[in-house]
């Protein structure tokens, strides 16, 4: 197995390098948590829930995650918390903030006067089921810009790397999760169904590397209340 690593050496490193460059631009990881009483109300009302997303910085960081989240504040909520890590990898930037859920319409009319990068989407069908995605909005093309000017490896893309979707039961009834090429207790699932009941949970994990189907579309989960 030596001989292969050695004859394919260089063009390894330059795959690697490009990988890191491209990881850079999105989140690492985005943890979501959102409560079954608060996706049924916002397909009424925009309810601003939790969000935690980490950004690594593969390079030596002289001063560029301090103007990064100086920039970013300015596309977040007002009582946003930064705070940076270092590794052997790299610098690492833990944002906790929170972003809007609710309707398109909804939306729509509460970004005119509030910065958000990103928003839940709430859509509910006929058949009681309400579907929730995670969307980036214009601001986040507005803070990629900027946060490319500063350095090339810097930038804001969705989906991340990781996405994960905390749902908890807080309602009366029985709540049926459901989502597509998900992993689950880091088991692989093609469908993944799951009844909750009151203070039931579920944790749901996106891959959005290369080569999953979510580096193409946005994660959504599927809610039905019977």
């Amino acid at each position: 197995m030596i001989f292969t690593l050695n004859i394919n050496f260089s063009k390894s490193i330059s795959i690697l390098l490009f990988a890191l460059l491209l990881s850079s631009c999105s989140p690492s990881i985005v943890d979501l948590s959102l409560y079954t009483t608060d996706i049924k109300a916002a397909q009424g009302e925009v309810i601003e829930v939790p969000v935690r997303a980490s950004f690594t910085l593969y390079s030596e960081d002289d001063g560029e995650l301090d103007r990064a989240s100086s920039i970013a504040e300015k596309y977040l909520s007002k009582d946003s918390i930064f705070s940076q890590s270092s590794s052997d990898w790299g610098e690492t930037l833990v944002i906790e903030t929170t972003i809007p859920i609710g309707t398109l319409e909804n939306l729509q009319n509460y970004l005119v006067s509030n910065n958000r990068v990103a928003v839940l989407l709430v859509d509910a069908n006929t058949n009681g089921e309400v579907e929730v995605s995670l969307r980036p909005t214009d601001y986040a093309n507005a803070l990629n810009s900027e946060l490319s000017d500063i350095n090339f490896m810097l930038g804001f893309e969705l989906p991340g790397d990781t996405t994960n979707f905390r749902i908890i039961s807080d309602s009366r009834n029985d709540v049926i999760v459901d989502a597509t090429a998900v992993f689950v207790s880091e088991k692989p699932y093609l469908h993944f169904s799951k009844t909750l009941k009151r203070r039931g949970e579920a944790e749901i994990v996106f891959k959005g590397s290369s080569d999953s189907v979510y580096s193409e579309i946005y994660p959504v989960v599927y809610i039905n209340y019977p």
